[in-house]
């Protein structure tokens, strides 16, 4: 059979394959089979598997901790595929990966926040490079990351999963990561989500998004069409939510029309959870789950996930002439084609020894490094860090003596005890009426088999019946599934050398020296709390306070996450009565911030005498802190994004477009000196100063030209430390209006005490292409701005150059400058 012959060429193979398939066959490529959080489909294969298998998830098996048993239960399933279905066609398991591999013990990484504040491309493909080796380790093929979301809201509770606000720095950390974790046609990663899911009115996670499509395609698809041209991305992922009236999932303008015809992608389009039901549970633009089904799938959406609540109907559709069964090869194609690249057949059961992997010292080193790397000094007044020795220290605060708190909802301990249920909860009655829906088409045999029986549908009794079961089952823990109980309890069995802040720091100082009053909780306050606060700050010559959140998509304490969006941007109220006390005492306060959100601390910042934000910082997450803080390691992480004040100044991001004639402006609020940020996009302070000099650059550049520019950085302070040196271009005068400052470049550079370097950049203008009155995408020509330094709002060095020639259209962008570092 030419199919599994892997000489022939994918087209022949899969071609082969196709005409040997049955309707039924076909189908059950596009959809997917759920393990729901460790309970395996693998005791109902021969039901549920038996014409085969698109994908399957196992997105969560943090939830049992068992290893074996989970990474026995993946090559079984998998076994059963290959060998005792008619084809034997192999499934494509998908878990996550932005926090690393989502598997107990796997090496836990900083959440994409972190990795952003970094501005070390190179760090996120060397992180990919460990996340793909420990998923093909275990039996994964796929992974559901990274995120290219523009982050603009910290209302929005995913923004820790991002890589920021900003188009050009999502694009490069995100590019980079899928290379690093997609390898050498190894794992399948997946771009989500498409698109403008981080832009939804309110903040609100899948709500309502209207974005004009200029906007659309110059900012909000660039990242995504650079993981297409840089990365080969495999897979696309749809957002949750409409998107200028229209549901994401069954829209052909988002799904066909932008992302394939216009972006060119070619690969595999996957739904995120539960989205295609959305599409007649909650927008109302189908009457039922067969209508979404042929939507979605005319549309352009390959593969339904978690399950075939929509897509188990387009066999029925295809037989009674609804849907054209053209319309099934084509989505097929694509999934074969991905199945064939990945070498499924040749090798359906993963590559090496997963519990050899996640013992390599090289991996853990690497979480601390970039935690360190992700650290962002905001403010350091007096120099009052790096920290003196000999110091008493009050050490207060939530987040003080917690270990949970520094992984991301989608790390292995963020998701420990989530089912793959919580994945789409935002709304609980109508996801009981999406999953009721699937209980009574994919479970009817379980259903009669309870003395459940029924022919069409069920009758009333029935159904409240099955309500009843299901809700039952949501509000279960099922723990005796579970071979831990908490959180705490799966941090200490699976990341044993993960500290706290307070156990680091004890180390460092003695325990003697560190007199610790957590004072409140995250929500609540504590009885005595603040009088126990109080009492260490007497006692003390210095106070770190370690405030903040959690995030989660399930605990009752979390602050963000998914289905966490949060209409409080700040600090929670015992924090803030605490913080308020502890600034009465008049000693130094240096305040950490462990958040998945960028907070806004105005109160906090201004009565502090330094504020770190350390973000999700991982497994090593408090023995970074204690570094930065210590001085072992100078700090070098800029904002990935803008800090507000407050919530009225929501949206406010560094690429806006012109407002008034001072292009640092940002608004003009009456009465009130919330016009500008807490802290602007690219800041972050260092232990040493650095200095830019000697700016050289083009006069005049081509329309298909590049813009060179030269400029040399020195450490003009006392310690070794990394810059991240930062291009901005402004366009003086346009057809349309373009951003105040859009940043095309940037560079990390380490530098010792007196060392200058000589920073060069590339930057080709079809860097700067946008869509103008014609929705043509072009160059112009005209006069630009040049702006370099430390930061969006710390510019050092100033210049413009000319573009020259006719206004050039561009068929596809260039993503990416080209940046040179040399030693002098």
């Amino acid at each position: 059979m030419i199919y599994k012959d892997a000489s022939k060429s994918i087209h022949e193979r899969v071609e082969d394959l196709i005409g040997r398939m049955t309707l039924k066959e076909k189908v059950a490529q596009l959809y997917c089979a759920n393990s729901y959080g460790g309970e395996s489909v693998y005791d109902t294969r021969t039901e549920k598997l038996k014409d085969g298998i698109g994908t399957v998830s196992f997105l969560n098996d943090s939830f049992t901790g068992d290893l074996e048993k989970d990474k026995e239960t993946i090559k079984g399933i998998q076994k059963f595929l290959v060998e005792e279905t008619r084809l034997g066609i192999p499934g494509l398991f998908h878990s996550e990966g932005i926090s690393g591999a989502q598997i107990p013990s796997a090496t836990t990484f900083p959440q994409s926040l972190n990795l952003a504040s970094t501005w070390d491309p190179a760090s996120a493909q060397k992180m990919g490079e460990v996340v793909k080796k420990q998923l093909t380790a275990f039996g994964f093929r796929a992974v559901h990351s990274p995120l290219f979301d523009l982050a603009r809201d910290p209302r929005f509770g995913r923004v820790g999963e991002t890589y920021g606000e900003d188009p050009y720095l999502v694009a490069q950390m995100g590019v980079s990561f899928v290379k690093g974790i997609q390898g050498d046609n190894e794992v399948m990663a997946t771009a989500k989500h498409f698109v403008g899911y981080g832009n939804a009115e309110g903040g609100r996670g899948g709500g309502e998004q209207q974005i004009s499509e200029r906007r659309l395609l110059d900012s909000y698809c660039f990242p995504f069409e650079a993981a297409i041209h840089e990365a080969n991305i495999k897979a696309v992922m749809n957002s949750y939510g409409m998107l200028n009236d229209q549901a994401v999932s069954t829209s052909k303008w988002l799904l066909t029309d932008i992302l394939r015809n216009k972006l060119g992608f070619q690969g595999l389009v996957v739904a995120d959870y539960g989205s295609i039901t959305h599409a007649f549970l909650r927008y109302r633009v189908a009457e039922n789950a067969k209508e979404a089904g042929i939507l979605a799938l005319k549309a352009g959406m390959d593969v339904e996930q978690p399950g075939n609540q929509c897509y188990q109907h387009l066999v029925e559709a295809v037989e009674s002439g609804e849907l054209e069964e053209a319309h099934i090869d084509l989505s097929l194609r694509r999934v074969l084609e991905t199945k064939f690249t990945l070498g499924l057949f040749e090798n359906p059961y993963g590559n090496g020894d997963f519990f050899n992997e996640i013992k390599k010292a090289e991996n853990a080193e690497l979480s601390l490094e970039i935690a360190e790397k992700s650290m962002v000094l905001v403010k350091n007044e007096d120099n009052i860090l790096p920290l003196k020795k000999n110091l008493n220290i009050a050490l207060i605060g939530p987040n003080s003596d917690t270990k949970t708190n520094f992984f991301g909802g989608y790390s292995s301990v963020g998701s420990a005890s989530t089912k793959s249920s919580d994945f789409d909860k935002s709304e609980e009655d109508t996801f009981l009426r999406m999953i009721y829906t699937g209980a009574i088409t994919d479970n009817k045999e379980l259903l009669k088999s309870m003395g459940i029986e029924f022919e069409d549908k069920p009758t009333p009794e029935q159904r409240e019946i099955i309500m009843n079961m299901l809700r039952e089952n949501l509000n279960s823990d099922d723990s005796s599934k579970r071979v831990y109980k908490t959180n705490e309890e799966f941090v200490q069995m699976f990341y044993p050398d993960c500290k706290s802040v307070k156990e680091v720091l004890e180390e460092e100082f003695g325990k003697d020296h560190v007199l610790h009053a957590k004072g409140c909780n995250i929500f609540k306050a504590i009885d005595g709390g603040i009088e126990a606060v109080q009492a260490a700050v007497q006692q003390a010559d210095i106070v770190i306070a370690v405030l903040g959140g959690k995030e989660s998509m399930i605990d009752p304490e979390a602050t963000c996450g998914e289905n966490k969006d949060n209409i409080n941007i700040g600090l929670e109220k015992p924090q803030l009565e605490i913080m308020e006390e502890v600034f009465k005492l008049n000693k130094p306060v240096i305040s950490v911030i462990i958040d998945g959100r960028p907070l806004a601390t105005p109160f906090v910042s201004e009565h502090s005498k330094a504020v770190l934000y350390s973000w999700l910082p991982a497994q090593s997450g408090a023995k970074a802190i204690v570094n930065i803080l210590t001085g072992k390691i100078n700090p070098g992480g800029k904002l990935p994004v803008t800090i507000v004040k407050e919530t009225g100044q929501i949206p406010m991001y560094n690429s806006r477009l012109p407002l008034y004639i001072d292009i640092n402006e940002y608004a003009e609020y009456i009465k009130t000196n919330q016009n500008a940020p807490l802290y602007p996009f690219g800041h972050g302070l260092s232990y040493t100063q650095f200095e830019y000099s000697e700016l050289v650059q083009d006069g005049t550049v081509q329309a298909d030209g590049e813009l060179n520019i030269e400029f040399k950085l020195k450490n003009a302070g006392q310690v070794a430390g990394d810059e991240v040196a930062q291009v901005y271009i402004r366009d003086r005068v346009s057809s349309v209006a373009r951003p105040v400052k859009q940043l095309v470049g940037f560079a990390r550079v380490t530098l010792d005490v007196n060392e200058t370097k000589k920073i060069a950049f590339k930057v080709n203008m079809k860097q700067l292409a946008f869509h103008d009155l014609n929705m043509d995408q072009v160059v112009e020509p005209g006069t630009m701005e040049v702006f370099i330094g430390a930061s969006s709002q710390d510019i050092r060095l100033k210049g413009a150059f000319e573009i020259i020639g006719e206004k050039l259209i561009v068929e596809r962008k260039v993503f990416s400058s080209q940046a040179t570092i040399a030693t002098l």
